[in-house]
């Protein structure tokens, strides 16, 4: 009788502490609540209007990308938000205007539709003034976006401009809280939940929508970083940035040769890459130490530079080996010289270092805050 009771008191025992257990793994797996994630934000942003709002879109934004909603991840979206906006869905940016009216004074050189241009800056928009005049009132991006799509509404003007293409996508390559890019957002596989059936361009102005595909940008996609700064300069320069500079410093140390750190391993001009510096002291290097390659092999290891794979490939793989032979060890990431060239950063002297130190600080303060 004693022994039964026994029995039944541990198989009571270990049913409890089951039952606990999945408790708290299923709390893990749902990652912090709304109000832990309130609370980061209010630690980043304190006296913001209605935190609730971000809080639910911050956790609704990482479930739906599918990446957990732990501490860190919503520490990363938090920081970035209050870098790129301070928690605005549509953020002032100064001098915006005079960026707007730079861009179209330089848009055309040929005289007639120089002329045609100014003539239409003077004519009157919607609101009783020329749209020369709105150019002063102008805060923000959506506003740009707006006045943009008025001024091009002429049957003489709109043609033009798309000719030359000088279409609002062009003016505006980055939107919302998060300053995603548009192009991004277009092309990234998932839609966020609840905003409707609109443009992308509306749905990055919406809450919901720049965290969303900020937050994508942000965490989904596959790396082997372990320092958060690399995540935030990937986040400003371009996925898989400093994995590249981590490959730039292997190739300057195994060849002796200066190698300008910016993680571009192609040379990007009007979209398109060329073979560059990085590919050329890379060639050279195999010719003079009579290595066998091919030539058409690493021009397609090159092309995968903005992609995980490219760890996978002969010239990565190559340069690592030899790294490690010659140094001991391997570079797996580094951060980029990338001076952050940008109307918005007119006068300021400003990098992608900048940017990835100024965000961590923000994420290190972050994830001291006890919940």
């Amino acid at each position: 009788m004693i022994r039964e009771t026994r029995i039944a008191l541990v198989t009571l025992f270990t049913l409890f502490f089951t039952l606990l257990l999945g408790a708290c793994n299923r709390e893990d797996d749902a990652g912090l609540s709304e109000p832990q994630i309130e609370k980061l934000i209010l630690v980043a942003a304190p006296g913001l209007d209605s935190p609730d709002i971000w809080a639910k879109v911050i956790k609704e934004s990482l479930q739906e990308i599918g990446v957990p909603a732990g501490k860190e991840n919503a520490c990363a979206v938090i920081a970035v938000i209050a870098q790129e906006s301070g928690f605005k869905t549509v953020p002032k940016t100064p001098g915006v205007g005079k960026i707007l009216l730079n861009k179209l004074n330089n848009a055309e050189g040929n005289p007639i539709i120089r002329f045609i241009i100014d003539s239409r800056l003077d004519q009157e928009a919607a609101n009783g003034k020329t749209f020369r005049q709105n150019i002063d009132s102008i805060e923000s991006e959506r506003d740009v976006e707006l006045w943009y799509n008025e001024f091009i509404a002429a049957e003489v003007t709109k043609p033009i401009l798309q000719v030359i293409d000088r279409d609002v996508d062009d003016l505006i390559t980055t939107l919302g809280s998060m300053q995603v890019s548009v192009k991004f957002a277009g092309q990234y596989p998932e839609k966020p939940e609840n905003v409707g059936k609109k443009h992308i361009r509306e749905i990055l102005y919406t809450c919901k929508g720049g965290v969303f595909y900020g937050s994508a940008y942000l965490l989904d996609y596959k790396h082997r970083y372990n320092d958060w700064r690399h995540v935030f300069a990937d986040y400003n320069a371009g996925h898989y940035t400093c994995r590249n500079v981590g490959f730039q410093k292997m190739l300057a140390n195994v060849t002796h040769q200066a190698i300008v750190l910016d993680g571009d391993l192609l040379s990007y001009r009007n979209g398109h890459g060329a073979f560059g510096t990085t590919y050329g002291i890379f060639i050279d290097y195999l010719k003079d130490t009579g290595m066998d390659f091919s030539e058409e092999e690493i021009k397609k290891d090159f092309r995968k530079e903005k992609r995980y794979d490219f760890e996978s490939t002969f010239s990565y793989k190559t340069i690592s080996a030899l790294h490690k032979s010659k140094f001991g060890n391997t570079i797996y990431a580094g951060m980029p010289e990338i001076p952050l060239k940008s109307d918005k950063f007119s006068g300021r002297n400003l990098s992608t270092s900048w940017f990835a130190n100024r965000v961590k600080s923000r994420f290190d303060r972050c994830m001291r805050t006890k919940l």
